[in-house]
């Protein structure tokens, strides 16, 4: 997987960007996705909190987002990851994550796989609705940078 991306300073995640490297350019551009921002605040010092079977901790200052995404029916992200966590919650309808092997699980009310998903690592991946979804996103970062954009892939293109 070609790791060139650049760094967008918010979470629109309905907008991608084009990745330039040696001159070509390689775009992984998002589309039918309006986000609605509720909230950004900083987390100004380290915490730790281990109760009932749920651990967060914090090593340094953190920015929390909290978003509603409205994915149109068709709707996809475009390739991407998050620094830090992020934890998905669908509403309604259904969103279809996959990975750059493309492996993928969906989500939503009534779906084998639930409807919420956790995602906190450097893999790329693009969610997606068939029939459109309305998520609720949390992102904690270790800064104000919310989203990093990948090159697509060959899975669906």
């Amino acid at each position: 997987m070609c790791r060139a991306r650049i760094v967008t300073a918010s979470a629109v995640l309905g907008i991608g960007c084009a990745v330039t490297t040696g001159g070509a350019a390689l775009a992984s551009p998002g589309a039918g996705v309006t986000p609605q921002t509720f909230v950004t605040a900083t987390l100004s010092e380290e915490g730790q909190v281990n109760h009932d079977s749920v651990k967060f901790q914090t090593r340094a200052p953190t920015v929390v987002r909290m978003q509603r995404l409205t994915f149109a029916p068709g709707a996809r992200t475009g390739w991407h990851h998050h620094p830090g966590v992020v934890v998905v919650a669908v509403e309604s309808g259904s969103v279809t994550l996959t990975d750059t092997n493309c492996g993928s699980k969906t989500y939503g009310p009534g779906s084998p796989h639930g409807s919420v998903f956790v995602e906190g690592h450097d893999h790329a991946h693009e969610a997606s609705s068939l029939n459109g979804a309305t998520v609720y996103v949390t992102y904690v970062s270790p800064s104000q940078t919310f989203r990093l954009e990948d090159p697509p892939t060959s899975c669906g293109q």
